[in-house]
């Protein structure tokens, strides 16, 4: 069996230790070991103030984000998740189980991990008709997860996934990062680079109904509200009327009355709606947080775009990024990546729950450098240019060494041939508005035309047999109005084409943005364990919405047996 998770690592908080460094750590602290090496997890709200506001969040132990959480290939990763949170009454939103319904309700995902399938009760489950694990307030449940000896090191991240109840939470702080060390982190010019985690959080918030001068999201218990092309709705399932309204605390695919954006708990840009324009927010750059690096000095860093709703396309100013891991699987050699390349690149895509892994080595010459994320315009809501941090290039110059080879993920190798796919699926992902399924929400998100229902499960597969998907987001004639990112859960896939144009071999990842109008083909091999588990868009309001899919991964087929 795995050894436990050493109580050193366990323990081992987010660290920025470097002189001069005012950048925040990702968390205070690590999470609580228990004895025998056990986390422990206890999610409730947390009031505090951002930039100058009074906010009631969720959060997990009292953080935002959560504490981080440190473990090795080959241990044995035990976490007990306590529900601290208050009963909340959801009386009248239960017609449609693709409406947010049971906010008070919790379970964990361990992000991007190749371990035990666990959303489902028992976890583990192979049952089709097994329900979601929804742990209650007072309640706990502990997991255990068995870490392969091969698992790629990198950094990974936890989150609710309660159907109905993930966006809520989310948007309002509960996340945390995940880091597995390996073979990569002794990689010597990696050894020597300070490790800088960047964990970027969305937070979504209206002005409390029961409290003046504080900002919460807490969507009324009687009604559902959803905003759509600048039209404000409520629906009400008791009288199965819709409504006119003014822009306040329900439910909403992301155009929050107020939305700050956080780097390590500190706001460093927020969005104001109003209620005459609520789809045009208006933006407003707070001061970023900086990092202080001295000329030819290699910093790592590792980026979570753990936003709820928001596509962020990174660019460092004045710096080659060397690209070293997406998705926590590190590749055989570095990738550099120029800014504001000839052709249009310079930037690593980060679509909502993507992570990437990269050097800086300071500039030559001293000064403010900026962390950006470009302004986008493929959601529904565009996305302006935000200042994430700033680098300041200062001090006493060196000469650190950036590294040429990398250990690869031993467990993705070797590559997927196309001799070996044994199956070919098409996974669309598209919408119809006004909602014909979900008339609650007003519009329906869906995949393969359907929505998602808790006992379906539309995809099998068996372990050890190689797949190729085809992700597909049609234009706007087919209901597509914007991308989507597409998420697998247990395992992680070769991304071999977007839009016919081949990728580089060796690049793996859990989650990828599919723009409007684009085919995205990916290759995977199902290995590890069997059980049900799911696939979706990992904009969490079109997820809880029913952009969802169940699929069963069985055993390996035996010698002979079809």
């Amino acid at each position: 069996m795995p050894g436990p998770v050493s109580r050193r690592d366990l323990l081992k908080g987010v660290t920025v230790a470097a002189a001069g460094a005012t950048l925040a750590p990702a968390s205070a602290e690590a999470a609580q070991a228990r004895p025998g090496d056990f986390f422990e997890l206890k999610c409730g709200f947390k009031e505090t103030v951002l930039d100058g506001n009074r906010v009631r969040l969720r959060a997990y132990n009292g953080q935002v984000p959560g504490p981080l959480i440190t473990t090795r290939p080959g241990d044995t990763m035990r976490i007990r998740l306590q529900n601290d949170l208050e009963p909340y009454d959801s009386r009248g939103w239960t017609g449609n189980h693709n409406v947010p319904h049971k906010l008070d309700r919790t379970n964990l995902h361990v992000h991007g991990m190749d371990v035990i399938p666990h959303l489902f009760q028992p976890i583990g489950t192979s049952d089709p008709t097994a329900p979601m694990i929804g742990i209650g307030p007072g309640e706990h449940l502990d997991y255990t997860f068995e870490i392969p000896d091969d698992h790629p090191p990198g950094l990974y991240w936890y989150h609710p996934h309660h159907h109905g109840s993930t966006a809520v939470q989310v948007v309002t702080g509960m996340a945390g990062p995940i880091i597995v060390r390996g073979k990569i982190d002794e990689v010597p010019e990696i050894k020597a680079a300070r490790d800088i985690p960047l964990v970027i959080q969305d937070i979504g918030l209206f002005p409390s109904e029961t409290e003046s001068k504080l900002w919460t999201y807490e969507p009324k218990q009687n009604a559902i509200w959803q905003t759509f092309g600048g039209n404000v709705t409520i629906y009400n399932p008791q009288t199965g009327q819709a409504e006119p309204t003014k822009l306040k605390g329900g439910f909403t695919t992301g155009d929050y009355a107020l939305r700050y954006y956080l780097l390590n708990s500190e706001p460093f840009f927020k969005e104001v709606h109003d209620n005459a324009n609520p789809t045009a927010p208006t933006p407003t750059q707070l001061k970023p947080q900086r990092i202080k690096v001295r000329p030819g000095e290699v910093v790592r860093f590792r980026m979570l775009n753990g936003c709820s709703d928001n596509l962020m396309p990174i660019l460092v100013e004045g710096h080659d990024l060397h690209l070293i891991a997406l998705d926590g699987i590190n590749f055989d050699a570095v990738r550099t990546i120029a800014p504001y390349g000839a052709d249009g690149s310079g930037q690593v895509m980060l679509s909502p729950a993507n992570r990437a892994e990269f050097l800086i080595k300071g500039a030559a010459k001293p000064g403010i450098y900026r962390i950006l994320q470009l302004a986008q315009s493929q959601q529904f809501l565009a996305s302006p240019q935000k200042v994430i941090a700033e680098i300041e290039v200062v001090g006493t110059p060196t000469n650190m060494a950036l590294p040429t080879k990398l250990p690869p993920a031993a467990r993705y190798y070797p590559l997927i041939k196309p001799s070996e796919i044994k199956n070919i699926r098409t996974i669309e992902f598209g919408g119809t508005f006004p909602g014909v399924v979900n008339p609650y929400v007003g519009i329906d998100f869906l995949i393969n035309n359907m929505q998602y229902g808790e006992q379906a499960v539309p995809t099998v597969v068996n372990l050890e047999t190689c797949e190729e998907w085809h992700l597909v987001v049609e234009g706007a004639h087919h209901g597509g109005t914007e991308g989507h990112p597409f998420h697998i859960h247990e395992i992680s896939f070769e991304v071999i084409s977007i839009n016919g144009v081949a990728q580089p071999p060796g690049t793996f990842m859990d989650t990828i943005w599919v723009a409007k109008d684009t085919t995205v083909v990916v290759r995977m091999r199902f290995i590890g364990w069997p059980g049900k588990t799911v696939f979706h868009c990992h904009i969490l309001p079109h997820e809880d919405t029913g952009m969802m899919q169940n699929f069963l991964i069985l055993p390996a087929e035996k010698p002979g047996h079809h």
